[in-house]
């Protein structure tokens, strides 16, 4: 199977509003360079450091976004809390 039908394959099995690509997760995360666009490299920092989870099939950095989500709202910190 050669890499275009690789990606094919992938696509269809997966919904592709539940990943997020390199630049979809950074821009997701809001990590920006100072001029604005997504900064990819600071998130490819994050992935070597395993700070991040993420999966890479084929050898295509992909991103779940629900576990992103759960990243952010584990980080919570002080601020008004519900009973």
């Amino acid at each position: 199977m050669n890499h275009a039908e690789n990606e094919r394959v992938f696509s269809q099995d997966f919904n592709s509003s539940d990943w997020l690509s390199a630049e979809e997760a950074a821009i997701y995360l809001r990590i920006f360079r100072k001029s604005g666009g997504p900064c990819v490299e600071r998130l490819r920092n994050l992935v070597c450091k395993r700070k991040i989870p993420f999966y890479k099939p084929f050898g295509r950095l992909l991103f779940k976004k629900t576990e992103l989500k759960s990243l952010i709202e584990a980080s919570r910190n002080g601020g008004f809390k519900w009973r």
